[in-house]
């Protein structure tokens, strides 16, 4: 198990798995925090998103770095062990009834820990092109600020989706070409997809600058249409052969649209949806589905080309699914909870179990061999 350690995305995919399912219990478990519906959403973004974000940008700095080449294997244990560290020091620091200035000093530390070992390589690689998205975990940052300072809870929501579409726009395409054996050489996103991406960046920054809801719902509008739209492009190919792991990507991919339009909709005053129940198809629906599909590649069996989730997976993925759709159709809390506690319990196993196996390389991918893999 001490090898684990030299795989950075093993213990912060099992922290975000066993956090994921234990933090609903504040709706359970009266008394458990004196704001429950501030910690509850604090905990999900930075605690369990947070967790999931680092280990997937760790698992793909390797990549990253040999493409500048660099050859490294990764960060050694010593920095891992020092993220999980800052994590649960920012869960014990941050909550609820903490003075602000005490929890966000303990909420910077692991956002501040992972930007650095993301940054510092790639700043002696000289692989520029990646430094924005290196530097992704300050968005967690500035969630950590609105959320203690202003209880904004939209800028959270945004900014998090911002992130999985730019990476998810970028992978699930990757994958769904190198199983479709399509080997031509990748052009640079074309510019309708860029405009999807700057849809939902404008629309995030309107609502930091304060204006109104109307010109926020709008752009989502927008981004919602774009983000549907790139998926003309992709090669279902490998869908129609049953790749279960593809398929996987691609149902949690479609809450994006489908958030973005409820969420913009609902500022446009275009349904009687609460606003805090339709942001729940982008935070349990798409941040939960797509960390759950991404992350459980990592211990997926393998077979040649393909990745097979087993029954526990799958059954995870469901109920994960069912916690989506019960949040936006009935008012009492409790079912949902009870579904995302249960599909995250049975993640957190199938992480578990992943400790104690001979480590896949590629990670995240089902290439022979690294250098047949797209990137991660």
């Amino acid at each position: 198990m001490s090898g684990a350690w030299r795989a950075p995305h093993l213990p912060l995919f099992l922290l975000a798995a066993l956090w994921a399912g234990l933090v609903p219990l504040v709706w359970l478990w009266p008394g458990l925090s004196c704001d429950p519906a501030a910690w509850h959403q604090q905990e999900l973004m930075l605690g369990f998103v947070g967790a999931a974000m680092g280990g997937y940008l760790l698992t793909a700095l390797p990549h990253w770095l040999k493409d500048a080449g660099m050859s490294v294997s990764g960060v050694p244990p010593l920095a891992t062990l020092s993220l999980v560290a800052a994590w649960v020091i920012g869960r014990l620091a941050g909550g609820s009834c903490q003075p602000d200035g005490v929890s966000l000093a303990g909420l910077a530390l692991y956002p501040f820990g992972l930007t650095l070992c993301l940054v510092l390589p790639v700043g002696r690689a000289g692989a520029w092109s990646r430094l924005p998205i290196a530097l992704a975990p300050l968005v967690l940052l500035l969630i950590a600020v609105r959320l203690r300072l202003a209880a904004d809870g939209l800028t959270a929501v945004l900014g998090l989706t911002f992130v999985v579409a730019v990476v998810g726009g970028r992978i699930i395409p990757a994958f769904l070409a190198a199983r479709a054996n399509d080997r031509k050489p990748r052009r640079r996103m074309p510019w309708d997809n860029r405009l999807a991406d700057g849809a939902l960046a404008s629309a995030l920054a309107l609502h930091l600058a304060g204006a109104g809801e109307k010109g926020v719902g709008a752009l989502l509008l927008a981004a919602a249409f774009g983000q549907a739209a790139r998926m003309r492009r992709w090669d279902m190919a490998p869908l129609l052969r049953g790749h279960r792991d593809i398929a996987l990507l691609l149902c949690a991919w479609l809450w994006l649209p489908l958030g973005l339009g409820l969420v913009g909709a609902g500022l446009l005053g275009m349904h009687g949806l609460p606003m805090a129940t339709a942001v729940h198809a982008l935070t349990t629906g798409l941040m939960g589905s797509m960390i759950l599909a991404v992350m459980a590649r990592a211990w997926m069996r393998r077979e040649p080309g393909e990745l097979r989730p087993g029954p526990l997976l799958c059954a995870a993925f469901v109920l994960i699914q069912l916690t989506a759709v019960l949040r936006l159709t009935l008012t009492a809390l409790a079912p949902s909870a009870l579904c995302w506690s249960a599909g995250w319990t049975l993640s957190a196993i199938a992480a578990t179990q992943a400790f104690y196996r001979p480590l896949n390389r590629p990670i995240l991918s089902a290439g022979r061999a690294a250098g047949s893999s797209p990137r991660e």
